[in-house]
């Protein structure tokens, strides 16, 4: 029975080897010497959040500094690096080196190949099929990836079953088809809730990919405000003016803060363990997104104290919508992107990523939290001191929505304009 139990196992080994050598030379069909073809051995663990956590944040703020500067006095930017981070690292996979050292360094994992191994995206797409193994369909915390080739970029196949493989839904469909961006919108709704109904308006020209990433979020506070305690105030703007929105309150007691003498923050936890929510504003004049570069690293969840205050906050609403392919090419995508075989791991026919568009959602009120993300790529084809702490948050303010446990950061922003929420976020 051993001999037999054995070889078995002998054979099967012998069939992955076969099927890792096959898939490697589809994959690496025209493609780089260096770039090595997928392994179909042992699944890679999910990337240490010590590290995914500063990349994060540190994308969202490069992001949100981008976006700040091509538009002037915008009330909100809001932006999600999990989600733009987990669609980036699928198409890491097809990716060639030069196209992958510069998602590396994009997402914000460093600038030499000391600090970039391999094995960080890897990383990444381990940590969303974690989290799924996690959460299941019924959250707190659902993610999704979809890629759709268009028939005329000749997809290999061992692409198509090598990003099945990582956990994505793959298809082949005619892109410039109305019904096939219908279905997209169709798939991004389904796993969004209905938080975000549309992804794209219309097919790119000359469509080589779509691929999508959808996140959704919704959880209970683990100590839910009161509705009694909800009353009307102002929330003072950068422009003067003061709106008036329905102020929660969460009434004294023992909560995680951090300060200085401008800045006060807290960070509130959910239901499920390890998700977390920070916000940071300040103690007198209302500021603009730049001025809070020095707290920024607050949003990490480090140097909190659990002091005795209370919490004031809006019950309220904040959606995006952002094109982020000109913000990403400062960072630096743009050189390799624009190389017409920066995706030849894919497909026989050169593409070029022409269009990446996020939309987002946000809505707290005095149950929990409800978000949604969904990111877009598109390719056209080749061408601190003790005390009692009483904080307010009726003036701009920056927030990140956290998963401790993985070190993604599902939404981080700036709202000078939140918009009041009315209904429920999380039952």
């Amino acid at each position: 029975m051993m001999k037999i139990k054995l070889r078995r196992r002998t054979l099967l080994q012998a069939a992955l080897a076969l099927l890792a050598i096959d898939a490697g030379k589809a994959f690496g069909e025209d493609a780089p010497a260096d770039k090595p073809a997928e392994s179909a051995s042992a699944e890679p663990a999910p990337l240490d959040p010590k590290r995914l956590l500063p990349a994060q944040l540190l994308l969202g703020r490069n992001l949100m500094d981008q976006l700040a500067h091509a538009k002037q006095k915008r009330p909100n930017i809001v932006v999600s690096p999990a989600s733009l981070t987990c669609i980036l690292g699928f198409l890491d996979m097809g990716a060639n080196a030069q196209m992958r050292r510069a998602i590396r360094h994009t997402l914000g994992f460093g600038d030499n190949a000391k600090e970039m191994p391999d094995s960080d995206l890897e990383g990444v797409r381990s940590t969303a099929a974690s989290i799924l193994h996690r959460t299941g369909e019924n959250g707190p915390l659902v993610l999704a990836n979809m890629i759709v080739f268009d028939p005329a970029s000749q997809p290999y196949q061992a692409a198509l079953v090598g990003l099945r493989t990582a956990g994505a839904d793959v298809s082949v469909e005619d892109l410039k088809k109305p019904g096939t961006i219908e279905h997209i919108n169709n798939w991004v709704k389904d796993r969004t809730k209905g938080l975000i109904p549309t992804i794209l308006d219309e097919a790119p020209r000359e469509p080589g990919l779509v691929a999508l990433n959808a996140l959704y979020f919704k959880d209970r506070w683990k100590t839910p405000f009161d509705p009694a305690e909800t009353k009307v105030e102002k929330f003072h703007g950068l422009d003067g003016k003061s709106i008036d929105l329905p102020m929660m309150h969460l009434t004294e007691g023992e909560y995680a803060f951090r300060q200085n003498n401008a800045f006060v923050a807290v960070e509130l936890p959910y239901a499920s363990e390890g998700y977390r929510l920070v916000i940071i504003t300040t103690k007198h004049a209302p500021a603009g997104v730049h001025e809070f570069a020095n707290v920024m690293d607050w949003l990490a969840g480090e140097g909190f104290m659990p002091l005795q205050g209370e919490v004031a906050l809006p019950r309220f609403s904040v959606s995006g919508q952002e094109e982020l392919l000109a913000a990403l090419d400062v960072l630096g995508l743009g050189h390799a992107r624009t190389s017409g075989d920066a995706l030849k791991g894919f497909t026989a026919v050169s593409q070029t990523i022409s269009r990446v568009v996020q939309r987002t959602e946000l809505r707290v009120n005095e149950e929990g939290t409800e978000a949604a993300a969904a990111t877009a790529v598109t390719t056209m084809r080749g061408v601190s001191p003790d005390g009692y702490v009483k904080m307010v948050v009726d003036k701009p303010f920056v927030f990140a929505l956290r998963d401790r446990k993985s070190g993604l950061v599902l939404l981080e922003g700036y709202v000078a304009q939140p918009s009041e929420l009315t209904g429920s976020a999380a039952k």
